[in-house]
């Protein structure tokens, strides 16, 4: 199942212009966060570098955990394992499960949109994005993208919960 879904969304949704959209959007996906996070910045500007690092944290702790789980699982990439795979970008030399960058995005999304629940729409709908992108572009299946926006949710909320326990402790809070 994994594999049928992974071919009808690398070769039936194949179109001249998510040709283009989608390796840029796998490669760029900071940009994406940006566009939310700028102007959420300079109305907010305090909480926001505040905010901004805690999505750091929650960004490298769910990068440094995928990549354990991906040695742990040792899934080979589509590009690595499959025929008539349509790579349009370089196929990586890791192991494929989970998308370390569906974590990463997850993980960013779902720590910003805590403190900024309006920014929650899209930052999510880009986070998927990112990782239907991953999908498209012939590098993860699936199951890679889904676990790793479900390990991403992870990530933020250990580092939520810290900061929320934390800033009990401290009485301090940014809400």
């Amino acid at each position: 199942m994994d594999t049928g879904l992974f071919f009808l969304i690398n070769r039936g949704m194949q179109n001249s212009l998510l040709d283009v959209i989608m390796p840029f959007i796998t490669s760029m996906p900071f940009i994406l966060f940006a566009a939310v996070a700028v102007p959420v910045f300079f109305k907010y500007p305090k909480k926001s570098l505040f905010v901004i690092g805690l999505c750091l944290v929650a960004l490298a702790a769910g990068d440094a955990s995928s990549n354990m789980l991906k040695h742990f699982f040792q899934r080979p990439r589509p590009c690595q394992g499959l025929e008539g795979v349509r790579l349009l970008v370089g196929c990586g030399k890791s192991f494929s499960f989970p998308s370390s960058h569906a974590v990463n995005a997850f993980a960013t999304a779902a720590t910003y949109a805590h403190f900024f629940r309006k920014a929650a729409l899209p930052l999510f709908f880009f986070a998927a994005l990112v990782a239907f992108s991953r999908v498209y572009v012939g590098v993860h299946y699936p199951a890679d993208v889904l676990a790793g926006a479900l390990w991403g949710g992870v990530a933020a909320g250990v580092v939520i919960g810290v900061y929320e326990l934390a800033s009990r402790k401290t009485g301090r809070n940014l809400k």
